[in-house]
């Protein structure tokens, strides 16, 4: 299981900030960004929609993985609207 950091943003210009960023989503209510970090420090970024924060790590490692990044770590913000 890889670790993962979370934290919480109330700003929509944040999100559309993210906006030209690779983009998963699915019927969940919570909307988030994650940043997944390879063991060369390449940062990857995802956003999500996800029941949990742990779900949204989920889902954004299975991206990256499925793109053949060896995930180190993922940092997870909430995006709160």
């Amino acid at each position: 299981m890889t670790a993962f950091n979370t934290s919480f943003f109330s700003s929509p210009a944040f999100a559309a900030s993210r906006a030209d960023k690779k983009v998963a989503s699915s019927s969940k209510s919570n909307n988030y960004l994650v940043e997944v970090v390879d063991f060369d420090n390449e940062v990857s970024t995802y956003e999500v929609e996800a029941a949990s924060a742990s779900e949204a790590s989920e889902q954004a490692e299975e991206i990256a993985m499925s793109a053949g990044v060896q995930v180190s770590y993922c940092n997870v913000y909430r995006i709160e609207q």
